[in-house]
C-alpha cells in the first residue's frame, strides 16, 4: 500500500497546481489509460492542436493517474490524433498491487454534439500499454491479433473554462 501512496500522491498533489483550460470527463475504454481508467476525469491545457492533461480514472479495484501529451494532426468534427502517458496504477485483488506504466494511442476524436463551450466526443482508436517497472505487456490482446495493440473507446464530455 505504501507503493501505492509513493506513486499517486506527488501525481495528484501535482494536480491541483497545474493550470487547466478544459475538463474532460470519460467513461470506457480511456484512450489515456486503457481499461486502467474506465470511469475518468482530465484537467487539459490546450495549446493549437497540442493538449497537455493530467488523468484519474478508475473503477474500485483498479484505476490510475497520469501526465500525458496528445497531438492532433488536424482539428475538426473529425480529429485524428496520437497520445503518450506514462502513469502510476493500482491493482486490488487477492493482493495489493502497484507499478508505473506508458501508454500510447493513435486515435480519432468526433464531436457528436457541441454547444456552448461543452461537447460530446465519440473517441476511437488502438492503444497499447506497457509496464515501466516490471518490464511486462499490459495490452489485453485479441486471439488472433497482435499481443501490443486493443481497442480504445469511449464517451467524452467536455467542458472548456
Amino acid at each position: 500500500m505504501n507503493k501505492i501512496k509513493i506513486i499517486i500522491l506527488p501525481i495528484f498533489c501535482s494536480s491541483l497546481l497545474f493550470s487547466s483550460n478544459s475538463i474532460e470527463y470519460s467513461v470506457g475504454i480511456n484512450d489515456k489509460l486503457g481499461y486502467l481508467g474506465l470511469f475518468s476525469k482530465s484537467w487539459i491545457t490546450e495549446k493549437n492542436n497540442k493538449e497537455s492533461y493530467i488523468v484519474a480514472g478508475g473503477l474500485v479495484f483498479i484505476g490510475g493517474v497520469g501526465y500525458g501529451q496528445k497531438h492532433y494532426f488536424s482539428k475538426g468534427f473529425f480529429s485524428p490524433y496520437f497520445s503518450l502517458t506514462g502513469f502510476g496504477y493500482y491493482v486490488l485483488g487477492i493482493g495489493i498491487g502497484g507499478s508505473l506504466g506508458a501508454s500510447g494511442t493513435l486515435g480519432f476524436d468526433m464531436t457528436a454534439i457541441k454547444w456552448k463551450k461543452k461537447e460530446i466526443i465519440l473517441q476511437f482508436g488502438m492503444t497499447s500499454l506497457f509496464d515501466l517497472i516490471r518490464g511486462e505487456n499490459l495490452t489485453i490482446g485479441a486471439d488472433n491479433g497482435p499481443s501490443f495493440l486493443m481497442p480504445s473507446f469511449n464517451i467524452k464530455l467536455k467542458n472548456r473554462k
